[in-house]
């Protein structure tokens, strides 16, 4: 009799300088050098396998994990200094974080072919919906290939110590309601284990109860905050295969029941005639979303909104070839009661671009150019892309060019370009152990030149325990 367990540990720092210049007739230069280092750690395997003949334990067995993941971060420059006033106080309460856990939590999957969870703090992608709290997730599967989905717990706080800010929302920040204790509970219904459609439909609300903070002081100095919903949506997408993958729609959308507007749209379809020619079509729609506390949401937002096309072949094994084409849809509201009709209710943007790839055993690039014009500006540029190989596939050389021409409609001031040169090298130290660093010089309208370093060390570590 024996038994295993599978311990994963990943540490990766990611380094990075550069100089930012203060606005303003002086000139001055701020320097940034910042630093973060991710420590993941994760415990697999710890259900044995079932059979004496089995090295491993069957999917269909189940299995339980724990996953985490770690990371430190802090600026040595002197962009992040005290500052006298609100501005400064605000680069400093974002930038001055340390310590943030991005995920932790135990999960079971598969429990008597049935039960899926978590437990701890996660994070769900539902759509086009994304959120992070800490507390409990569970799926139920039935026969009839219909899941069952309920989950709950706290609003993950970005201003606590091992806080995420990442997924907090929008539109309350420095307020008491940034700080106050907001549970989170939801469900849905998915369909599972069918090879042709994948589809899924989840509402979510997260609310504030006067119970849970009645020791905060609210900004008008009194004692406690009053109930309030914060967010509340409902969201739907779903996945077709169809024709043996030749015919592959798909979509999404995330419906606001606390303003009543459709928030983000995406539809799509992707064609492939044969295995060499495909065609891509893509539509969005999105608006920002804020908390519902917040007094963004009484102001008249625009959705930014989006189509493309795209035109692949591939005329050669190593070889893919790509045209696109994009239109920009730019509306202007009507508002009768103060007369403010706008001269037109539609103005379109539009352009395109080529992309030609080049992928063999030692090198690799890609060449790529495009074009935008109508409302709102122009923009123009283009960029060359290598990878190559080099050293019994230990060493990887890179080197990047892309210059890109702008002009504003609006501002005069915002017409320029940008030219930029990139050089790296990635490479492996030792089994695990990867070393990378990239060096960019770029000379644009506005800096007769701006340097930059970044570099990034991964150690990647596999253990499997045994008794």
């Amino acid at each position: 009799m024996a038994r295993a367990t599978e311990v994963r540990a990943v540490a990766r720092t990611l380094g990075e300088g550069y100089m930012v210049q203060v606005p303003g007739p002086e000139g001055q230069l701020l320097s940034r050098r910042r630093l973060v280092q991710y420590v993941n750690l994760g415990v697999y395997e710890l259900l044995g396998p079932r059979g004496a003949d089995e090295t491993r334990r069957a999917w269909e067995d189940g299995q339980l994990r724990i996953v985490t993941s770690l990371r430190l971060r802090h600026d040595f420059g002197s962009y992040n200094r005290a500052g006298d006033d609100i501005a400064g106080r605000l680069v400093g309460s974002i930038d001055g974080r340390q310590i943030d856990v991005l995920f932790a939590y135990f999960e079971g999957e598969n429990l008597r072919n049935t039960v899926d969870f978590r437990l701890g703090r996660q994070f769900e992608m539902s759509g086009l919906d994304w959120f992070a709290f800490d507390g409990a997730w569970t799926r139920v599967r039935t026969p009839v290939h219909l899941a069952v989905e309920a989950f709950g717990g706290l609003q993950v706080d970005g201003t606590a110590l091992f806080g995420l800010p990442t997924f907090e929302l929008d539109g309350t920040q420095g307020r008491a309601r940034d700080r106050s204790f907001s549970p989170m509970a939801g469900a849905g219904v998915s369909l599972w284990g069918l090879k042709w459609l994948d589809a899924r439909v989840a509402y979510r609300r997260t609310f504030t109860p006067a119970a849970f903070n009645r020791r905060i002081v609210d900004d008008d100095a009194s004692l406690g905050l009053p109930s309030g919903v914060d967010q509340e949506v409902v969201s739907a997408t779903f996945a077709g295969n169809f024709a043996d993958g030749r015919i592959s729609p798909y979509g999404a959308l995330r419906f606001n029941l606390g303003t009543g507007r459709l928030d983000d749209v995406a539809a799509g379809l992707q064609l492939a005639f044969t295995r060499e020619h495909l065609i891509r079509a893509l539509y969005i729609r999105t608006l920002p979303m804020f908390d519902l506390d917040s007094i963004f949401n009484v102001f008249n937002a625009q959705p930014f909104e989006d189509a493309r096309l795209v035109y692949e072949v591939r005329p050669a094994p190593r070889w893919t070839l790509a045209a696109r084409g994009q239109v920009r849809f730019f509306r202007s509201e009507t508002t009768a009661a103060l007369g403010t009709a706008p001269a037109r209710t539609l103005s379109l943007g539009s352009g395109g671009g080529a992309t030609a790839s080049y992928r063999g055993r030692r090198f690799s690039g890609r060449l790529d150019g495009f074009g935008l014009g109508g409302e709102g500006g122009a923009r123009a540029g283009g960029s060359l892309d290598t990878r190559t190989m080099v050293w019994w596939d230990r060493l990887a050389l890179d080197a990047r060019i892309y210059g890109v021409y702008y002009r504003d409609e609006v501002t005069a001031a915002r017409q320029g370009y940008s030219v930029a040169l990139q050089l790296g090298f990635n490479a492996q130290l030792w089994r695990g152990i990867h070393l990378a660093v990239l060096g960019e010089e770029m000379f644009t309208t506005f800096y007769s030149q701006a340097f930059r370093v970044f570099g990034a060390l991964t150690a990647d570590w596999s253990v499997r325990t045994r008794r």
